[in-house]
């Protein structure tokens, strides 16, 4: 790493530093909920360091809402380009509350962990900038706008809301990623053209201005009266999401938004030139004396090593932001990165991640893929890994990188904490790749996270996840290693309560499997419907979009805590309601065994009020 004084210096929030450049104006000003963090694994930072190796001038406003009597909005000049306004790393509503409506008490992306980001900021920042920028195209992205980028519905109002750059009321929506979008805006800005046609964008016309050609979908309006018309937008965003596929339209009030397609994949040598750029992997210093920002330590000694997901989960919207198509750094990129780590300062010789969405997707893909070429006959991993993904090849090639890194001078270690795909750890003949030996010896930090999600086969065929037998098999397989090896090393599980399909029949499945287990998670993930999912169609519609199959939907709060409870069964708190749940489903077995549990009865010692009312209400020695 070179010394501080050859490094590139943050990119400016403030006039002063502007004058430390020698800069009288700002070609683009990049407006965040996020406190500003250079380091890879922050959008805001990599479209500004994109944008300056271009040779743009570039200044960040973060938390502008921080300073007082709109101070914040006069930190920086009006810039003479445009102004990209984003909600921050995380959609702003899940970053203020909690799945069940709760206002968190903590924003990990901003100074000191202390909240206050707006509600829906991007529409926020866009009116704010607006008002301080007047006339200055406001551009919309990140993880908030574009999976909002069509109408959608909302979790938060329980309705059905127009598209984002509607209510936002911006020039366009940058959906995906967003390098060479936001490359070519500020390219056309400069050379006076308009913005219209960008693969990767969203712009608004009127009825005029449809292309011929165009895939009309249901209109806003219709969707408000008739939920159900979700499943045809769902498929028609799932069609068209290759280079090859339609502009989609949308009407909302008389105008079209109108969604260009997506550009083909970035080759490896645009994804190497955007992580080789001169970050510093720090907090701005403006931040420091206010706390810091959390979310950063979890990924400073990290290296990023692909982009893309190709599971398909149905909960999740990756596939519709960074796509399906496995886009991965070269070994020498990384290299790189790892040898500037090894050389810092401050490092201490751990990297804790040398991972992506999903770790060993590294390298991950079939030719249809890579040419950006869309695949609609078949999932790539479910019901079992498509033949068509090089996963022998592939998987050697990120071994032989996690060894590589490993070997880099003044590194000790190098862990894998991203999570695993444990169902492409096999070959074809069903035996385990030499990758799976070679993450328990080498690159698990004592814990190495799975996410089977649940154990229940109805659940798991709506979230589109592999069977838990899956599951079981390499539970064992990993236990029965880490036995030969003298290794105390643990799995980490991620489980999801509250999904559509999950009555009180399958929460009890899970309950049984992780009961069995010894197994409380202090952390389960509560589902929340995000926009342009497959669950999120089924939430709404209660049923599922791609078989037609109806679903139970848990909707009441209790039935959510139930199934929380259910996984959390040692928390004392939970105790209550898994008797509930238990002898509501007639199965008094489980109770029983749950009631006598050493953890359980721990948990329950020395509680009284509610607790011991519960305990006399609920006497299992009356249920037979």
């Amino acid at each position: 790493m070179p010394p501080e004084s050859d490094l590139a210096p943050f990119l400016p929030r403030t006039r002063s530093e502007m004058e430390a450049r020698g800069w009288a104006e700002l070609d683009i000003v990049l407006v965040t909920g996020d406190a500003y963090v250079d380091h890879p694994s922050f959008g805001v930072a990599v479209i500004g360091r994109v944008l300056e190796a271009a040779g743009y001038k570039v200044g960040i406003l973060d938390v502008p809402e921080l300073e007082p009597d709109g101070a914040g909005w006069s930190r920086l000049p009006a810039p003479r380009l445009f102004v990209g306004a984003s909600a921050g790393t995380i959609d702003s509503m899940v970053t203020n509350y909690t799945a069940a409506k709760r206002k968190r008490r903590v924003d990990v992306y901003r100074p000191g962990g202390v909240p206050g980001r707006p509600n829906r900021a991007t529409i926020a920042y866009t009116a704010k900038a607006r008002h301080a920028f007047p006339g200055v195209p406001v551009i919309i992205g990140g993880l908030e706008a574009g999976p909002r980028r069509l109408a959608y519905w909302d979790y938060w109002d329980e309705k059905m809301r127009r598209s984002i750059l509607v209510d936002s009321k911006a020039d366009l929506l940058v959906w995906g990623m967003g390098e060479r979008q936001s490359l070519e805006i500020a390219r056309r800005l400069e050379a006076g053209e308009d913005l219209q046609g960008i693969r990767g964008t969203c712009e608004i016309v009127r009825a005029g201005g449809v292309p011929e050609g165009a895939r009309v979908v249901p209109a806003y309006e219709k969707l408000a009266a008739d939920f159900q018309l979700a499943t045809d937008l769902f498929h028609a965003v799932r069609e068209e999401n290759s280079p090859t596929s339609r502009v989609l339209a949308q009407e909302h009030g008389g105008r079209f938004v109108l969604q260009h397609p997506p550009d083909v994949p970035a080759n490896q040598e645009e994804v190497d030139a955007w992580f080789d750029l001169p970050y510093r992997r720090e907090v701005h210093p403006d931040h420091v004396a206010a706390g810091g920002v959390a979310a950063l330590e979890s990924v400073r000694w990290s290296v990023n090593t692909h982009r893309g997901c190709m599971a398909d989960c149905s909960f999740c919207s990756i596939t519709f932001h960074q796509g399906r198509s496995i886009q991965s750094r070269s070994e020498a990129s990384i290299l790189r990165e790892a040898a500037a780590l090894g050389a810092h300062h401050d490092f201490r010789g751990t990297i804790t991640d040398v991972g992506g969405p999903t770790a060993n997707m590294y390298g991950l893909g079939c030719k249809l893929l890579e040419k950006g070429e869309g695949c609609l006959g078949r999932n790539c991993l479910t019901p079992d890994p498509c033949p068509a993904l090089r996963l022998d090849k592939t998987s050697e090639g990120y071994r032989r990188l996690l060894a590589l890194v490993r070997q880099t001078s003044g590194v000790k270690h190098a862990f894998v904490s991203s999570g695993i795909r444990y169902d492409i750890l096999r070959d074809k003949r069903g035996e385990l790749l030499p990758l799976h030996h070679d993450l328990v010896r080498n690159h698990v930090p004592g814990r190495m996270k799975l996410a089977p999600e649940h154990a229940s086969a109805s659940v798991l065929k709506a979230m589109n996840k592999p069977d838990f037998d899956v599951y079981e098999e390499y539970e064992a397989d990993y236990k029965n290693e880490c036995s030969e090896l003298g290794r105390d090393q643990h799995l980490v599980n991620y489980f999801i309560v509250g999904h559509p399909g999950t009555g009180l029949a399958e929460a009890i499945e899970l309950f049984e499997k992780v009961f069995e287990r010894n197994y409380s998670p202090e952390q389960v993930q509560e589902f929340i419907p995000l926009p342009m999912t497959r669950a999120n169609v089924q939430y709404i519609t209660g049923s599922d979009p791609l078989t037609g199959e109806e679903l139970h939907v848990p909707r009441g709060a209790r039935e959510r805590r139930m199934q929380k409870a259910l996984v959390r069964w040692k928390a004392p708190e939970s105790r209550e309601l898994v008797l509930e749940a238990l002898l509501q489903a007639g199965r008094q077995d489980l109770a029983r065994r749950y009631r006598n549990h050493p953890a359980v009865k721990k948990g329950a010692s020395g509680r009284g009020g509610n607790a011991q009312r519960a305990k006399a209400s609920l006497d299992l020695d009356t249920c037979g």
